[in-house]
């Protein structure tokens, strides 16, 4: 079912069609949370805040229209909402996530570590708001066009914003590096 169509139904009173959509969702919340927050407990409460909401507000659902952006609001609503009262610090050894590649060699992994550990460390150190674009901007199925829809703006400002983002990062991840590219 798609995800449009799932929403559509729980809209009008099928409740049990939400759970296609935390299964193919809940992950990527969950990363972008973690991302963002730094707490694998925090980032489950904000996942199923988010889900909560889904239901909540599922009156607001237009029928046909887009699911993702409509979710990724409600996402980003739910964790403004939660920093507005608590706010948070980003751990950097938080947002290590990733698993290491059985053939890769001791030196391949020492490099890709470190470049990993630094380009962490530049992430954490842009502004949330440029942070939380560039991990939407990588959000699986979250087209630029979506993005704009999630921002309310156009969607070449939204490519400037990517833009300058993503420079910013590599300008703080060759810092980082002590100046090489």
């Amino acid at each position: 079912m798609e995800d449009a169509e799932a929403m559509a139904r729980v809209r009008a009173g099928h409740l049990e069609s939400l759970a296609p959509l935390f299964e193919r969702h809940h992950v990527h919340l969950f990363n972008f949370y973690l991302r963002q927050t730094g707490s694998r407990s925090l980032s489950e409460d904000l996942v199923q805040d988010v889900f909560v909401r889904l239901l909540r507000y599922r009156a607001s659902y237009r029928p046909g229209a887009a699911f993702l952006p409509w979710m990724w609001q409600i996402a980003r609503n739910a964790q403004r909402d939660h920093h507005s009262r608590h706010p948070v610090h980003l751990p950097l050894e938080a947002l290590k996530a990733e698993v290491p590649d059985a053939q890769e060699g001791p030196e391949a992994r020492l490099i890709r570590d470190q470049d990993s550990t630094h380009l962490l460390a530049a992430l954490a150190r842009l502004t949330p708001q440029k942070r939380e674009l560039l991990l939407l901007s990588r959000a699986p199925g979250l087209s630029y066009q979506d993005l704009a829809q999630v921002l309310a703006c156009s969607v070449g400002a939204v490519k400037v914003q990517v833009h300058r983002a993503l420079k910013e990062l590599r300008t703080r991840f060759i810092e980082l590096q002590g100046g090489r590219p």
